[in-house]
């Protein structure tokens, strides 16, 4: 489930997914909710017509990705991106039902000085 969650978040960066409206309906969950690193709240209808509006593909690495389970078909993950020579911790948690679909995420800005591990 590792590789499976961490192709799902590294899609988010992806031209070709964010800007396929059917792929981001499909896999952003009814009940979508980010907590953006500005501290906006955004929803589903919101973060598609968003994302949708990017031209290219989002020049973000993702750093220390962890995965857990907490309980039966529900995900929680951790990472860390860089963007800009900045650091943002992101937290986002999935669920199955049909098919892995995004419930919640977050972004906040990150001042760790940890080691950075490309994923």
């Amino acid at each position: 489930m590792y590789e499976k969650l961490l192709s799902l978040e590294k899609d988010f960066f992806r031209y070709k997914k964010i800007t396929d409206k059917n792929w981001l309906d499909s896999v952003l969950h009814d009940n979508f909710m980010e907590m953006g690193k500005s501290g906006t709240l955004f929803y589903k209808e919101e973060t598609i017509t968003d994302l949708m509006s990017v031209k290219a593909d989002r020049d973000i690495d993702i750093y220390n990705f962890e995965a857990a389970e907490l309980k039966p078909d529900c995900w929680i993950v951790h990472y860390i991106t860089k963007s800009d020579d900045k650091l943002f911790y992101r937290t986002s948690v999935w669920i199955k039902e049909n098919n892995m679909k995004l419930i919640f995420h977050q972004a906040s800005a990150c001042n760790e000085k940890a080691p950075l591990q490309l994923c």
